[in-house]
């Protein structure tokens, strides 16, 4: 069984389980918040992982 988990950069794990939509609807949610500038997630990037894969990817503009 696949294990999902979305990773928001200063935040870190915002979901870990074994269900691929609610890792995207997380995902989609922290992406939306990255590019929107506001919340802890404001500009950062958000990382989709299926098992310890990459499956998607947002990069924010947080620049460190």
């Amino acid at each position: 069984m696949n294990k999902y988990q979305v990773v928001v950069g200063n935040i870190g794990t915002v979901y870990s389980g074994n269900s691929l939509s609610l890792a995207k609807n997380h995902f989609e949610e922290y992406v939306k918040q990255s590019e929107g500038g506001y919340g802890r997630a404001a500009n950062e990037d958000v990382t989709l992982f299926r098992s310890d894969e990459i499956i998607d990817e947002h990069f924010g503009k947080n620049v460190r």
